[in-house]
């Protein structure tokens, strides 16, 4: 079948069409033609009206909680949601019950994403139960297609673990880690400051972050492979990781939305929906993870959708559980850091960022190249209190809050879904 997108605005620094506004031909999953002038009688019109498009936004660390977790979020509700949020790929984190961390798992995980709309990765866990104590069984994971290793919030607090584990998977997949130190961050609600202090709730130190991922990049160097930071928060993390790339580390990093929108003073009225891991920080920290992303320290943004159900959350604020469950209304909030960072920039770290951290495969809008598309408005207000959401999840604070920027859909596996 056939597809063709009129006038549509293209935002893809890799591709030759950037910044040109164009008609793209799709015949079945394949760009066929682009240009001002392109049309075919027997396509299904998509009318762009200037609206932008992209090659499709990646997720890089997110839970649908399938398996054990259902009532949270399940495979199907959580892509539904990426689909509207305006992501064709999500890779999901181990942390399910039971962990993800066999060949059978990743299998299963991969053959139920099969039935939906956006492409489904899986992320196998680095130690067994995700305890740090033992490696799981890496390669034969690789091979069912898991894309990388992860203990997901789960510290490594045992360094010689991950050494081995970042040279026995030298050769077949990447090592994502989660900065944080457990002997540090323990019983931490939130950022440790002046708000932590007024609001009587026990800190988690920046250095806690920074001084782990001091050891890992001391890991890395030893063991002369690549390593990638999730979620990075705290000024301190920017200019370590800016630093050891500039001694030639092979290493990345990416932050969590929220990190780029938020500062601690979003906990004020004690909102559990923001207790975040890790921690909205000082503004000084989000102007340096800002600045990060411009000048190339920062490969990718994530969201981190963590779902929790109600009962996780409408509770006291210590026994709250910790996340946020917000792909579907990530890009509206994500305005602020976009007035700051540029259009293409944001895309640029929620399409090619990604996909170069996991060896993703390559997307650009270009003859020939496959289409995996997103088509939004950043410029359209938006106000999703008519919609019901599509996620399981209950913590989402953006949900039903007016805001600016509107995904119109997708295109990947040769179907175009509408964002309704």
């Amino acid at each position: 079948m056939k597809h063709l997108f009129t006038q549509v605005n293209v935002v893809d620094t890799s591709s030759p069409y950037h910044g040109e506004t164009v008609n793209i031909l799709i015949e079945d999953d394949q760009i066929v033609a682009i240009g001002a002038d392109v049309t075919d009688a027997r396509a299904k019109i998509i009318e762009g009206n200037g609206a932008c498009i992209s090659p499709g936004w990646v997720e890089l660390h997110s839970n649908f909680c399938d398996p054990g977790y259902e009532e949270r979020e399940d495979l199907k509700s959580g892509a539904k949601a990426a689909a509207r949020g305006g992501f064709t790929s999500v890779v999901l984190t181990p942390a399910t019950n039971p962990v993800i961390q066999a060949k059978a798992d990743i299998e299963y995980l991969l053959k139920k994403g099969d039935d939906t709309t956006i492409n489904i990765y899986a992320l196998g866990a680095l130690s067994r139960n995700l305890q740090g104590q033992e490696l799981t069984e890496m390669y034969d994971m690789a091979q069912a297609g898991a894309v990388g290793f992860y203990d997901d919030k789960h510290a490594i607090k045992n360094p010689n673990l991950l050494k081995l584990a970042m040279l026995y998977t030298r050769e077949f997949a990447p090592i994502m880690v989660h900065p944080r130190h457990p002997d540090l961050t323990e019983g931490g609600q939130m950022n440790e400051g002046p708000t932590s202090t007024y609001l009587g709730l026990k800190g988690i130190p920046a250095f806690a972050e920074e001084l782990t991922i001091a050891r890992d990049l001391f890991i890395a160097e030893y063991t002369a492979r690549g390593l990638h930071f999730a979620g990075i928060s705290t000024k301190g993390s920017v200019e370590l990781i800016r630093q050891a790339k500039a001694r030639g580390l092979a290493v990345t990093a990416d932050v969590n939305f929220y990190n780029l929108i938020l500062t601690e003073t979003a906990l004020k009225e004690y909102d559990t929906n923001f207790k975040v891991n890790p921690p909205l920080r000082e503004q000084e920290d989000v102007d340096a993870l800002l600045e990060g992303l411009k000048d190339g320290t920062i490969d990718a943004i994530a969201i981190d959708h963590v779902p929790q159900d109600v009962e996780r959350k409408r509770c006291e604020f210590d026994l709250a559980s910790f996340g946020m469950a917000a792909i579907e209304s990530a890009f509206t909030a994500l305005h602020p850091a976009i007035e700051k960072i540029g259009l293409a920039t944001t895309i640029e770290k929620l399409t090619h960022g990604p996909r170069t951290v996991l060896n993703l495969p390559k997307i650009r809008i270009a003859e020939g190249s496959i289409a995996e598309l997103t088509v939004f408005n950043p410029d359209e207000l938006v106000n999703s209190s008519h919609a019901k959401p599509l996620s399981l999840a209950a913590n989402n604070p953006f949900w039903g809050k007016p805001g600016k920027g509107r995904v119109l859909g997708i295109f990947n596996k040769s179907t175009w879904v509408q964002a309704v």
